[in-house]
Order: C-alpha cells, then sequence, then structure tokens
C-alpha cells in the first residue's frame, strides 16, 4: 500500500491568506505524498505565484473561473495518482492524516474510500466579536466534531471512475453529493474515528457569507438524498 501514488487537489480562488499554509500541512505529511495540485480557479490574486514558489510536489494550473466543483474536477484529470484527496486552501490536515489512512487500507484492502471527523478552528487574526455564532450556525460552525467532511477523505482512483465527477452545477453541497453518490453506488466506505482535518473559520468562509444558499445547498442535498432512500426501498 505505501508504493501507492497519493495525489492531493486544491481548488482555489483568491486563496492567497491561508495557501501556502494548507500546502505545507500537506507537505509535512509523515508519509509524503507524490503530487499537490492547485488549480487556480481564475484568481485575481497572487495564487497562483504562491503556489509555483513553492516547489515540488506542487503543481499549478490555471482556469477560468468556474467554480469549486469545476476546479476539482480539472485537478483530478490532470492528476496521476493511485489515490485522491482534496483540501482548500484555508484548511488543514493532521500530520499523519495519510499515513494513519494508508495503513488503514493496507488492513482492509476492500476498502474504497476512507473519511475521519474534522473539526471547526478560529483563524488566529479574527477578534472576538467576529467569532460570534448566531442562528444554525451554532450547530454548522460549532466545535463539536463531524464525519465525512472532504479535507478527510482518501479513495482509490477507481472510486471516482464509477462514481463520476463532482457536480459542476451545484455550489454548495457537492461534496455531501459525491459522498453520497459512492455510498449508494455499494463501494466500500469506513469513517475513522479520529480527527484528521482541522476547518479554518474565518471573514471569507464561502459558507458564512453566503449561509442561506449554503443552507439552500442542503436542503436540495438532504431532499435528494431521501428520494434515494425511498428508490432503495429503505424510507416507507
Amino acid at each position: 500500500m505505501s508504493n501507492l501514488a497519493v495525489s492531493y487537489i486544491l481548488a482555489v480562488y483568491n486563496g492567497r491568506q491561508y495557501l501556502a499554509e494548507a500546502i505545507d500541512s500537506i507537505r509535512n505529511q509523515s508519509r509524503p505524498v507524490d503530487e499537490i495540485i492547485v488549480v487556480d480557479d481564475g484568481s485575481t490574486d497572487d495564487t497562483a505565484q504562491i503556489a509555483a514558489r513553492c516547489g515540488s510536489p506542487v503543481r499549478c494550473i490555471c482556469q477560468q473561473n468556474a467554480g469549486q466543483s469545476a476546479a476539482r474536477n480539472h485537478g483530478v484529470r490532470a492528476s496521476r495518482g493511485d489515490m485522491l484527496a482534496f483540501l482548500d486552501c484555508d484548511d488543514l490536515i493532521h500530520p499523519k492524516k495519510i499515513d494513519r489512512q494508508l495503513q488503514r487500507f493496507t488492513e482492509a484492502p476492500q476498502l474504497m474510500l476512507i473519511d475521519a471527523y474534522a473539526q471547526n478552528f478560529w483563524s488566529p487574526e479574527l477578534s472576538e466579536e467576529q467569532r460570534q455564532l448566531s442562528g444554525l450556525q451554532v450547530h454548522t460552525h460549532s466545535s463539536q466534531p463531524w464525519p465525512e467532511f472532504i479535507a478527510t477523505w482518501l479513495f482509490r482512483r477507481e472510486v471516482w471512475q464509477r462514481v463520476g465527477e463532482f457536480d459542476e452545477n451545484r455550489r454548495f453541497a457537492e461534496d455531501s453529493d459525491w459522498h453520497d453518490r459512492v455510498r449508494f453506488s455499494g463501494l466500500p466506505i469506513e469513517t475513522m474515528r479520529v480527527v484528521l482535518a482541522r476547518r479554518r473559520l474565518h471573514q471569507s468562509n464561502l459558507t458564512r457569507n453566503n449561509y442561506d444558499d449554503h443552507m439552500e445547498g442542503l436542503s436540495r442535498f438532504y431532499k435528494e438524498k431521501i428520494a434515494r432512500l425511498r428508490e432503495q426501498g429503505s424510507v416507507g
């Protein structure tokens, strides 16, 4: 299993503030990854230059702005690894994430995707006032760890080939939709009961700044999930 190449894809739009830190969290893995592909989704800042300065194994691809799903799809198409993973440019992963997950793939070779738990953290530059949550945000942006977050995934390329790409018509919950498609495909999935990723909460979070749209995306996803369950006869 240790001989399998691992590719990380980062879809980035104007990510200069945190990008280097996200890349470092991948480069500093106890088990080195084989390639890190930064897809610059039409940024107007120096995202591409920051990625280029990182050197090997980072590779930067630029595209016209098409959205996060399109950028991730582009990154996967350009990747060469046997195993695939994603990270947003403002998030971080545990130093032993890849090591632990590859070890589990060795122990259970039938598995096709392994995820784990993630936990929110406040970016240090935010004041106490800026860290206040309101309404449903106390549930969706709390410090309580939760499973299946995209930054915790590691999966075999065959999963992508079978399930297909991210839905580029979704701006929110596109990762939940893809993960659910994997689950409904019948491919073996496992969730490790450990926190392996940290989601940064900051002033420019897409979900916090577009919260109503975010909730609409989640609502659409759960309606479709219920429909899938009904088709399988799991819901009366």
